[in-house]
């Protein structure tokens, strides 16, 4: 048997992945020769019933014999196995009791390491208590549980390394270990599933295992476990999870000096008989891995491309080798310069060619010529799982999903800046909406239906880089579809290869924050915004908390792993706050205090870059030190460049030649009219898709516009900065001509709110009152000046807008003044 190697999602044998597929065993009373085990000649009886079960992986919860190791390696089995402690003690506030602990450790990996080919894993410990993590706290019981794992790979470096965790204790850290274990018990299919899902979306990269799961026949009988098993076994591989470990393989059982017999979880009793389960449990095992699907509906994969030759090979062999019967490969050429075309076509993808138009037109390119019932998309530098769309498929069918997507991980790093890079801040990631659901897609890993996406409008061409993902996201959400979170469905992403390259990176990643903002104005602040904050408290001190429940025992408690720093703690790093704080320092020749002010701000920044560096969990194997130096870099300067071209792309006005003149016409008026008609008198116009046009024309030319969702006074509303807020109503006349009205209005409560935050900054400063109002009073005249001057081209953009919609329905569109 050869070594394995957890690798992302998954545990691979050869190359190929490996489900674990095991029952646990013992402990026993003592045989004859003092050890917890049967007899030698019943234990090799019982292994090769194991093998009729179809099993692989036998676990054990202490060191088991040396002939143990050659009898399940005669039999083809593997032993997890666990090396007891006193788990259920304060452990940690004995130093001889940790002494003693790490001893055992080491003594029981040094003396089975020899054993290697017939070991699955080393298991670190079983469920220690919740109430003892809560009386430690829980990093220091994950830090100790980090020195054990760092003992025993000392002494068996290639060997896998897990423990054996359980829901009311799952907010214990344990990313160092080579794979998770959990032992579950729910009888809920539902509950089962969802819990399963969110157990592999936080863990991250780390392979699950099931340790531990299985039904008492005294109290639910023959016929309850094996139906449970059943289920429970097919639903396991389904989902994602690397193994599925029934408790237990016999009814025989003796722990604490006594024979269990009020317990019978086995799926053969004590004198070996086997239960129903037993033949239920053997079908699963026998079967293909994961179980064949339900329903194999086609699929178009959809890789855009975009100067993509040198990287492209790898994602279409990857494709190529997908478990999945029925779906077609597109890579759509946006215009590229290299040979991405003939990369594609040596390949045997189709490839579709367009002129350069961006990444939303090319997907969109993609969705028009897709033949599939569904479209998955991936990008250009990313490899796919063998599995990826089997488990995207599996989860859209089962929960009648319009849409589905997985995580992304890096490649193994190859130096400290590619370690660095791969934990940069502002990598693509989706965004969790709860255990099963997604807020969020990320659209390097994601499939969508076809009809859905048709219905939705496709992609929005706007964002040409990024931000479409989200963008389709939240037109889903609003239409009520369910997007399903599938982390099972991995794709390997390849990170940017240098510094410069992220940062360009970033910049994209920016802009489509800022188209975004421009499309949903009110959305990116409230409830419900990008990368889901949901509300400005949350956003601002990232307010998430763990509660452990009365005595430590409250289950399902931990939280998705965030992306490095909260909220407040990346305001030091935003262009805004340097900008500031730069400004101040310039202004230290005329006060000392700005000059002051000024330095603290930027010491911040470097400090917030720092501790982000310091935060942020490393790739396997990476060198700490010059890799957080790297990040310390990347925190400093990724989040500047995006948040610089993120607030430019907010505000930065995009109007033509034709708006500005119709402006200058106009003059500046504090409201207005447009109106739209037909050449033929009586034609009713309909408003919703009129505004939506006139909308997605004002978007064009920078600004902001939010749509009312039908409590609102207003059908559309320009957002402009700083406080100006341009309602736009529409009303249907009884001529059929449709009429447009917009007004400007100033937020006063922000202005106040921004001038009493101005006097307390300035008094803090040191300026006395009547130079802290002189101040406040200049800044809010410059402030209206600058408003004045971006607000005066509105009517002309208005109008143009108004003139590009009605042309796209066949209308004329009139200003009319402020009249109706």
């Amino acid at each position: 048997m050869a070594r394995l190697v957890a690798q992302g999602k998954y545990i691979f044998e050869d190359g190929r992945k490996f489900f674990a597929r095991g029952v646990s065993y013992g402990p026993f009373a003592p045989n004859s020769r003092g050890e917890r085990y049967p007899e030698p000649e019943r234990t090799a009886a019982d292994f090769a019933q194991m093998r009729e079960l179809g099993a692989n992986l036998v676990r054990v919860y202490v060191p088991p014999p040396a002939w143990m190791f050659d009898a399940a390696h005669k039999a083809g089995l593997r032993l997890m196995v666990g090396i007891a402690w006193p788990l259920h003690m304060a452990f940690l506030d004995s130093r001889d009791m940790k002494r003693d602990i790490r001893a055992t450790i080491r003594d029981g990996v040094t003396q089975m390491r020899s054993f290697g080919d017939a070991i699955f894993a080393f298991s670190l410990g079983n469920e220690i208590r919740s109430d003892i993590v809560r009386w430690h706290g829980p990093r220091a019981v994950s830090r100790f549980l980090a020195d054990l794992y760092d003992s025993g790979k000392s002494i068996a470096p290639d060997a896998l390394f897990t423990y054996s965790n359980y829901p009311s204790a799952e907010y214990l850290g344990l990313g160092f270990l080579d794979f998770v274990s959990f032992n579950v018990y729910l009888h809920n299919d539902a509950d089962y599933r969802r819990y399963l899902t969110h157990l592999l979306a936080s863990t991250a990269e780390q392979p699950v295992v099931l340790s531990e799961t299985g039904m008492d026949t005294i109290r639910n009988g023959e016929e309850q476990q094996a139906e449970l098993l059943a289920r429970q076994a097919r639903a396991a591989f389904e989902v994602g999870l690397s193994g599925f470990i029934v408790f237990a393989f016999t009814d025989e059982w003796h722990t604490g000096g006594a024979e269990i017999s009020d317990w019978a979880f086995g799926l053969v009793t004590s004198d070996r008989k086997p239960k129903r389960a037993f033949g239920a449990v053997a079908e699963a095992f026998h079967g293909e891995l994961p179980p064949p699907l339900t329903a194999t509906p086609r699929v178009t994969v959809a890789v855009p491309a975009y100067d993509a030759a040198a990287i492209l090979a790898p994602c279409l062999e990857s494709l190529r080798a997908l478990n999945y019967p029925d779906y077609e490969t597109i890579v759509v050429d946006d215009g590229s310069n290299d040979d991405t075309a003939a990369v594609a076509e040596r390949a045997g993808a189709r490839v579709l060619r367009m002129e350069h138009k961006g990444l939303g037109m090319a997907r969109n390119a993609a969705l028009e010529a897709a033949s599939g019932e569904i479209v998955a998309f991936l990008d250009a530098d990313a490899r796919a799982d063998r599995d990826w769309l089997y488990h995207l498929v599996e989860a859209r069918t089962r929960r009648d999903a319009a849409a589905g997507g997985g995580p992304n991980f890096a490649p193994s790093a190859s130096g400290s800046l590619s370690a660095a890079l791969a934990a940069a801040p502002g990598l693509p990631r989706e965004v969790r909406a709860g255990d099963a659901d997604l807020a969020q897609l990320c659209g390097c890993n994601m499939a969508v239906r076809k009809d859905a996406l048709v219905s939705t409008g496709g992609f929005d061409p706007l964002f040409t880089a990024a931000g479409d993902d989200v963008d389709l996201s939240w037109r889903l959400a609003d239409g009520g579809a369910t997007v399903a979170a599938v982390p099972g469905a991995v794709v390997i992403h390849e990170r940017r290869a240098t510094v410069r390259a992220y940062l360009a990176q970033q910049a994209g990643y920016g802009a489509g924050e800022g188209l975004l903002y421009r499309k949903y104005p009110y959305r990116m602040s409230t409830s419900g915004g990008i990368y889901g904050a949901s509300g400005w408290l949350d956003a601002l001190l990232g307010g998430a908390r763990v509660y452990y429940g009365a005595f430590g025992r409250g289950l399902f408690q931990s939280l998705y792993p965030g992306s490095g720093l909260p909220p407040l703690g990346e305001l030091p790093l935003s262009a805004v706050w340097v900008a500031a704080c730069v400004l101040l320092f310039l202004g230290g020749s005329a006060n000392q205090m700005y000059g002051t002010l000024g330095r603290l701000g930027l010491a911040i920044t470097i400090a917030s870059a720092i501790v982000g560096a310091l935060r942020a969990p490393l790739p396997r194997g990476a060198s700490s030190i010059p890799t957080r130096a790297w990040l310390a870099l990347l925190f400093l300067c990724g989040p500047l460049v995006r948040s610089f071209e993120r607030e430019r792309t907010k505000w930065l006005l995009d109007f033509g030649r034709s708006d500005i003149a119709r402006g200058a016409r106009a003059g500046f008026e504090p409201s207005g009219a447009v109106v739209l008609k037909r050449d033929v008198a009586g034609a009713q116009i309909e408003p919703a898709p009129m505004l939506e046009s006139m909308r997605a024309a004002l978007v064009r030319r920078g600004l902001a516009v939010a749509v009312t969702d039908g409590f609102q006074e207003y059908d559309l509303e320009i957002v402009l900065p700083p406080g100006l807020r341009i309602p736009i109503n529409a009303i249907r006349r009884p001529d059929g001509r449709l009429a447009l009205r917009w007004r400007v209005k100033i937020a006063a409560r922000r202005a106040l709110a921004a001038a009493a935050i101005g006097l307390v900054v300035l008094a803090v400063a040191g300026l006395g009152a009547a130079e802290a109002l002189a101040a406040v009073f200049l800044g809010g005249v410059s402030i209206g000046a600058l408003a004045l001057a971006r607000a005066w081209r509105l009517p002309g953009a208005i109008l143009a807008a108004a003139s590009d919609a009605g042309n796209e329905f066949g209308l004329r569109a009139e200003e009319t003044g402020d009249e109706w």
